[in-house]
């Protein structure tokens, strides 16, 4: 699979859509058991990602893109002491 550098303005939709995402998702998910609401994210992913890839290469490389994400953001947060 090549590589392509993404222009800024690509780079900035796919931040207001994120930001976008994160509201009506946190929405949805304050409302239902949040195991429930991790399952349901994981799976709509999963799905996504194997839905719109035609080779098993294609899979993988989403595939680390998603769980490098998920790291990064696990290494971000700042957990507060319960004191």
């Amino acid at each position: 699979m090549s590589k392509y550098p993404v222009p800024l303005d690509d780079l900035l939709d796919v931040m207001e859509m994120t930001k976008k995402l994160e509201t009506a998702i946190e929405e949805v998910i304050s409302d239902n058991e949040f195991s429930l609401g991790v399952s349901s994210l994981m799976n709509a992913s999963i799905n996504t990602i194997l839905g719109q890839c035609k080779t098993y290469e294609e899979i993988l490389y989403w595939r680390n893109i998603f769980m490098k994400i998920f790291d990064q953001s696990i290494r971000s947060i700042k957990i507060k002491n319960e004191d």
